[in-house]
């Protein structure tokens, strides 16, 4: 997986190496995608809470890609490649509990 860990330019040029999966829209401070949590922001060093000086959650690393889903998608077709998203789990899920 190519994570937005790394550089924009850097992503553009090892999809060409045949890269297959691509993040895009990664959020890696806690509660980023849901919120949770970020009434009760704290630290916890050797077992213990710390209260945290900040008004946001930190994050896990740091995200050098901030390309939304869309605007990746919107470059692999301008490098001539096909975008597909994963989409199959639920048919297959769905089709193994049907008896």
């Amino acid at each position: 997986v190519l994570s937005t860990r790394e550089a924009p330019s850097l992503r553009d040029h090892l999809v060409r190496l045949g890269v297959t999966h691509v993040s895009a829209g990664s959020h890696t401070e806690p509660g980023g995608y849901t919120g949770a949590g970020k009434e009760d922001l704290h630290l916890t060093r050797a077992g213990r809470r710390i209260e945290s000086e900040g008004e946001h959650a930190t994050e896990q690393f740091s995200i050098a890609d901030e390309r939304s889903p869309g605007e990746v998608c919107a470059r692999l077709r301008q490098l001539g490649y096909e975008p597909v998203w994963k989409d199959w789990d639920a048919a297959i899920l769905n089709a193994a509990a049907t008896p």
